[in-house]
């Protein structure tokens, strides 16, 4: 009997977060069930879009967070 597999369950396979026997379970299930490759299609497409994007803040934010950094920086000096 076939299991059905939920997002989640796909999403392990992807991350490499399932058992031997899962992974081929599932890569059966991938070869003969349409939805779940749809499924995993559109999955697969979402986690590669979110590897290409960039992962440094903005100059604005560093810049921010280094004046908040200073002024309390500053603040802590002043009680001691």
């Amino acid at each position: 009997m076939a299991q059905n597999y939920t997002e989640n369950d796909l999403l392990r396979y992807l991350y490499h977060e399932v058992s031997e026997k899962e992974k081929l379970e599932m890569e059966a299930q991938l070869l003969v069930n349409a939805d779940l490759q749809k499924a995993f299609v559109l999955l697969k497409s979402g986690m590669e879009s979110l590897e290409k994007l960039s992962e440094e803040p903005s100059q604005t934010s560093v810049d921010i967070i280094m004046e908040y950094s200073q002024k309390t920086s500053n603040k802590n000096l002043e009680m001691v």
